[in-house]
C-alpha cells in the first residue's frame, strides 16, 4: 500500500497542476512563462512537476505573468487539497477536468 501524501506534497502537486492548466489556457510554453516572469530556466518545469515548491516571491512573479492573484491561486490549490483529503484518495488525479479551477 502506498504511503499517503502529506499536505505539503498535495499542495505542491495541485499548485503545479493548476499553474500548468493556466499556462496552457494562456497559450504559453514553459520557456515563454519563465521569460515573462523573469525566472531562471527550468523553474516552471520544476514547479509543475512538484520538484520544487516556490517561495512567495517566485510564486507572485508567476501569478503576475499569468494574470492571476496569488490569493486566488492559493484558494484554489487549498480547495483541491481539501477535496483530495475528503475523498480519502491515496492517488492524485492528474486530469484537468477534476480540478477545481475557476480562473480569475
Amino acid at each position: 500500500m502506498e504511503k499517503p501524501l502529506t499536505e505539503r506534497e498535495l499542495y505542491g502537486l495541485y499548485l503545479g497542476l493548476l499553474l500548468r492548466k493556466r499556462r496552457d489556457e494562456m497559450g504559453y510554453t514553459q520557456a515563454e512563462l519563465e521569460e515573462k516572469a523573469q525566472l531562471a530556466r527550468t523553474t516552471i518545469s520544476k514547479i509543475e512537476r512538484n520538484d520544487r515548491i516556490p517561495e512567495s516571491y517566485t510564486l507572485s512573479k508567476i501569478a503576475i505573468a499569468l494574470g492571476i492573484s496569488v490569493d486566488h491561486l492559493n484558494e484554489e490549490v487549498w480547495e483541491n487539497v481539501r477535496k483530495h483529503k475528503d475523498s480519502n484518495s491515496s492517488q492524485l488525479v492528474h486530469q484537468y477536468s477534476d480540478l477545481d479551477y475557476r480562473g480569475d
